[in-house]
């Protein structure tokens, strides 16, 4: 199971540390995570992601749907350190 540690950076960015595989096991986890950094109610929630080591398309579902609601309030989600070799879910092939 993966941890995440939350914090404010300043008043405009809460960052997510994520350690670990984000898979539908964590889907949840991830959401509620994710859900709690933007009811803090930053400019921007910044997924630290050099922790990760695997990442699904459950998990990759509910961070694009974070991203979303963010948008719909005029706030944004970045994906920081996310490595490509990682991520194979990010691209066709």
């Amino acid at each position: 199971m993966p941890t995440f540690d939350r914090r404010t950076v300043d008043e405009r960015a809460t960052v997510v540390v994520i350690e670990g595989e984000l898979d539908i096991g964590s889907a949840d986890a991830l959401r509620s995570a994710l859900d709690a950094a933007a009811a803090e109610g930053t400019a921007v929630v910044r997924l630290e992601a050099a922790g990760v080591h695997f990442l699904d398309s459950s998990a990759l579902g509910v961070i694009l749907a974070a991203g979303q609601r963010l948008a719909e309030r005029g706030s944004r989600l970045e994906l920081a350190n996310a490595t490509p070799a990682k991520y194979g879910t990010f691209f066709i092939r």
